[in-house]
């Protein structure tokens, strides 16, 4: 049974970081439901950039773009954009706080903390490779260009991809500066309890 707690959070700005399949989109989705965060996610940044150069929306830009993006304007270059948006939103709306969707590097996790200090947590959302592999291969995700593809996604696919993600954007490394590491390899219950736990009290909880 769940703890069926009420969310309070302490906190204004909640980064989630992740590997492909983690979970991290079903907590953006918790914490806008059960809190009412505003959720902004950083792919989707990185998309309007894309859209605005005239590239087709592929895994491959999105990332040549994303890269592009961090080198001309350094390695925060999005979570800058995204505190821009987030600036923004606060002039038509009034969220509880707001979800960054994405996180790649531990620059862009300094950029919120710099900006705004105790207000911030960040919350690496985690599951083994096999979980994560079949949850991608069982929906789908746009973002592996499934639909395109002539054959289904193998798991060697998805484990270069995986490589691939930790070399270019060094996220190994914003996964471990995480504040709270949040397993979800169990039921939806669990991990909503987990989340909202986290973003009340701000403690490791499994």
């Amino acid at each position: 049974m769940g703890l069926k707690l009420k969310c309070e959070p302490k906190f204004r700005y909640v980064l989630l970081v992740g590997l492909p399949g983690s979970g991290k989109d079903v907590v953006a989705k918790i914490l806008e439901e059960k809190c009412g965060y505003k959720v902004i996610v950083m792919s989707e940044v990185v998309r309007e950039k894309v859209l605005e150069m005239g590239l087709s929306e592929t895994r491959e830009n999105f990332r040549k773009v994303g890269l592009e993006l961090r080198k001309r304007l350094g390695p925060a270059a999005v979570a800058l954009l995204c505190i821009e948006k987030a600036k923004e939103l606060e002039k038509i709306q009034k969220p509880a706080g707001f979800v960054i969707n994405g996180i790649r590097n531990i620059e862009e996790i300094d950029a919120f903390k710099e900006k705004f200090g105790d207000s911030v947590i960040t919350l690496a959302i985690l599951a083994s490779k096999r979980i994560r592999f079949d949850r991608i291969r069982k929906r789908g995700r746009k973002g592996f260009d499934l639909i395109h593809r002539v054959r289904p996604m193998t798991y060697e696919d998805f484990l270069r991809e995986d490589r691939e993600e930790i070399q270019l954007f060094d996220m190994g490394n914003a996964i471990a500066w995480a504040d709270v590491f949040i397993v979800n390899d169990g039921t939806l219950q669990e991990l909503e309890d987990k989340v909202l736990s986290a973003v009340m009290r701000g403690y490791e909880v499994g």
